[in-house]
């Protein structure tokens, strides 16, 4: 089990908003569980990108830190959904403001952020899958 080497710094909204949503999957996680996908394999497969350990540590922060539910329904093999909690939903506003501003300022941050090396393009696809998951969601 992880264990933090520094200690963690709550004494402002900022620090503890970046706690809740630290971790390269966690915004898209709980994007895509407010789309509507609940199972970990239909998240595993929006992500090409992350493993399953890593979802499962995201998907089990997010949980501890009360961002959503996980139920497991009793039957072989087990099934398990995630939901956003009341408190989860309240972070999407957030969340699609983040996507609404990167999208804003995509052609100079592709710019700036190219220029860094270890630049991973799977992100893309994601965004895509969102894409037609909204426009799916607005239409049905």
């Amino acid at each position: 089990m992880y264990e933090r080497k520094t200690p963690l710094t709550i004494d402002c909204g900022l620090h503890l908003t970046k706690e809740v949503l630290n971790g390269k999957w966690k915004p898209a996680i709980l994007r895509a569980i407010s789309m509507d996908v609940k199972r970990p394999s239909e998240i595993l497969r929006l992500f090409p990108g992350a493993t399953r350990r890593v979802l499962n540590v995201q998907l089990k922060e997010l949980e501890g830190h009360g961002m959503v539910t996980k139920k497991t329904y009793p039957q072989m093999p087990p099934k398990v959904e995630y939901s956003l909690t009341e408190i989860g939903y309240s972070l999407m506003p957030i969340i699609e403001a983040m996507n609404q501003w990167g999208d804003a300022n995509r052609s100079f941050l592709e710019t700036v952020i190219k220029q860094t090396p270890k630049i991973n393009e799977t992100s893309k696809s994601t965004c895509l899958i969102y894409k037609r998951m909204k426009m799916a969601h607005e239409i049905g």
